[in-house]
């Protein structure tokens, strides 16, 4: 009985974790706003600051889109380049670098939710 809840439980833990994976994007569908994490880098940690942010409708995976954010009460017009775009359900990340399994620093991002991607 034991081995089957067991077994049970894996199986569920199985399911449950390839349902929550995350996909990778070539478009990513917004509805004009998110959430910029811009990221600084020291020497023993990182620390980040956020940013609501106003991004266009439509973003393909390795475009240079056009941003515009408030930071201490003055308008930052800038670009963004998007690098990759990652997934899960209706949050999307665009990531300036792609992660990598030989960099563990982190990157600046914009969350964006909701999102529909293809």
């Amino acid at each position: 009985m034991n081995r089957t809840r067991a077994l049970l439980g894996a199986v569920s833990l199985l399911i449950s974790g390839i349902s929550s994976a995350d996909e990778w994007a070539s478009m990513a569908i917004t509805p004009g706003v998110g959430r910029l994490e811009v990221v600084s880098n020291y020497l023993i940690f990182s620390s980040s600051t956020n940013y609501d942010v106003e991004i266009p409708p439509k973003i393909p995976d390795g475009s240079r889109i056009q941003i515009r954010y408030k930071k201490d009460g003055s308008w930052i017009d800038g670009s963004f380049f998007v690098a990759g775009i990652s997934a899960r359900g209706d949050l999307c990340w665009l990531h300036s670098e792609l992660p990598s399994q030989y960099s563990k620093s982190p990157s600046d991002t914009i969350y964006v939710k909701p999102c529909r991607y293809k």
